[in-house]
């Protein structure tokens, strides 16, 4: 036997002894955005736990992988983390995938990570792409330190709150904002702090991906009476200190 079919054989005899969850990063936009490492453990494990079915099997498809898939968001992981637990008990090896991205970043999987671990299971983390990261080299602003604050909430008056709260003079603050509600975030952004600059990352990774940096009131006057659509991260850098009770 050769020395890489000895190589695969270990492999395959550890996904066979061992009970271990591995926490997947996958693609946030273009498939290629693989590693061969991820295929690898795709390949190898007995499930393969994720948000939505639908958007996993595109991406076993492309790589050729066929896998039992069991869905797992956020209304359901409670329930099912007894089922991945029982699976991991019997020496079956589990991968937890999120839609995009990292799991447990904005996704589900933070009960399963804890209780996978408190059971005495190995969690082994195979990293992946992160909007969040992106966003922040996309933009070019100083990213030393940053902030992520993930998404802001709903209503006008809590959602400037949030903004007061995680945006600081000298680091950039990341959050997600949903298509329909960008423009309103902004504004209320742009009350908030109106010295502050941004960038807005839009499918990222994708065919049609786009960054616009600038002050916040131009980003806002180019966007107010746009039809938003896709998938946005924003980046918020404050240059320097600023009064947001008096900034209105």
């Amino acid at each position: 036997m050769r020395d890489a079919d000895l190589t695969q054989a270990a492999v395959n005899d550890k996904f066979q002894a061992e009970g271990v969850l591995y926490i997947c990063g996958t693609p946030i936009g273009n498939l290629d955005d693989v590693s061969f490492r991820l295929i690898q453990v795709l390949k190898q494990v007995d499930l393969i736990v994720c948000e939505d079915t639908r958007r996993t099997r595109k991406l076993l498809a492309r790589y050729d992988i066929s896998k039992p898939l069991l869905a797992f968001h956020e209304h359901v992981e409670r329930q099912r983390t007894g089922t991945v637990l029982e699976r991991l008990s019997q020496g079956k090896s589990v991968a937890l995938v999120s839609d995009a991205g990292m799991p447990l970043i904005s996704d589900p999987g933070a009960y399963l990570v804890t209780q996978a671990r408190e059971s005495g299971f190995k969690v082994v983390v195979v990293p992946g792409p992160s909007a969040v990261t992106a966003a922040l080299a996309l933009v070019g602003f100083p990213s030393s330190r940053f902030i992520f604050a993930g998404f802001p909430p709903r209503k006008s008056k809590k959602r400037q709150e949030f903004f007061i709260r995680w945006i600081k003079p000298q680091v950039p603050a990341v959050f997600f904002e949903s298509p329909h509600r960008l423009v309103k975030a902004l504004h209320d952004l742009m009350a908030a702090f109106p010295s502050v600059q941004v960038g807005l990352c839009h499918e990222m990774t994708k065919a049609y991906e786009s960054a616009i940096v600038g002050p916040i009131k131009d980003v806002y006057e180019n966007l107010k009476d746009s039809d938003v659509k896709g998938e946005w991260v924003v980046v918020a850098y404050l240059e320097s200190p600023e009064d947001p009770e008096e900034a209105g």
